[in-house]
């Protein structure tokens, strides 16, 4: 069952002028109740403009926006109950911090649902709890944290309004391993609590293959492939022709079978290589000792 879904979706910018540009041709595409959904392409190939599209923020020229099988612009004036409920944190979120601390930042979401203030509280520590945000960090400005704090504390901003659909758009631009790791652990987390529907944009193969569990591949503003990982890795010319690759780690193991070692075609993740590499040569040492 899907959360959301976009049904013949056009849309371009500045129509009717020299500048008019097509984002999106006709897209049609789900997106699984519960599942980490990850939407990768090039630059330009409509990722941004469709992610725009779940929760409202940008309205489609033609076709439908469905929420749990609703139009979201079937009543224009509703639009602002559906941000409740599709959160989406853009590119660089920390640079929309603006409140005297981190508490409070996180809280101006909930607050604006028109939550009780026991609520609020409830919930601007959970969400801070998730993005591991201590209580400490919360009492402080927010330009006073690093930068990967502050990203997580403006991801925890959109999460303590609950939405049933979490969108973020390269979450973990800019942060370093660490960071990374911490986001998308983050956002895994926030999954498995609330059950609830996550779309990922990110430029990163080894992240999608890692957190996701669907991949829904984007090129020239429609939809190329949607599948798992394997699904959509197997298809390593055609990812290439759109400016796409495989991870790396996936690379790595493809090079290492052609010089002989028995490693599976099907490997996407550090884990996964690890797993096999032990078990290749953990069976050879035993033979040696033999």
């Amino acid at each position: 069952m899907n959360k959301a879904e976009l049904k013949n979706v056009t849309f371009r910018y500045m129509p009717g002028t020299v500048y008019e540009t097509l984002a999106l041709n006709d897209v049609s595409v789900g997106f699984e109740d519960g599942k980490i959904t990850g939407l990768i392409g090039h630059t330009g190939s409509g990722k941004s403009t469709l992610v725009g599209m779940l929760n409202g923020l940008i309205r489609p020229m033609s076709g439908e926006v469905l929420l749990d099988g609703e139009n979201i612009w079937e009543k224009p004036k509703n639009i602002g109950s559906v941000r409740f409920r599709v959160g989406l944190v853009m590119q660089y979120p920390e640079y929309q911090l603006f409140e005297d601390t981190v508490e409070k930042d996180i809280s101006f979401g909930p607050k604006n649902m028109g939550l009780s203030p026991d609520e609020i509280s409830r919930r601007v520590k959970e969400a801070a709890d998730i993005v591991g945000l201590s209580g400490k960090e919360l009492a402080k400005s927010p330009f006073d944290l690093s930068g990967g704090q502050k990203r997580r504390a403006a991801i925890a901003g959109v999460m303590a309004m609950e939405p049933e659909l979490l969108v973020l758009d390269e979450p973990a631009a800019g942060l370093d391993p660490v960071g990374r790791e911490t986001v998308f652990s983050a956002i895994a987390d926030y999954r498995n609590m609330r059950n609830s529907t996550v779309v990922i944009v990110s430029h990163s193969m080894e992240d999608m293959a890692r957190w996701c569990d669907v991949l829904t591949v984007m090129a020239d503003g429609g939809v190329l492939m949607t599948g798992s990982c394997e699904d959509v890795f197997s298809h390593a010319e055609e990812l290439k022709k759109t400016g796409l690759d495989l991870p790396q780690i996936t690379k790595l193991m493809l090079l290492l079978r052609e010089k002989g070692v028995p490693v599976g075609e099907n490997i996407y993740t550090v884990e996964a290589a690890y797993a096999a590499l032990t078990e290749i040569f953990g069976k050879r040492a035993s033979l040696k000792r033999i």
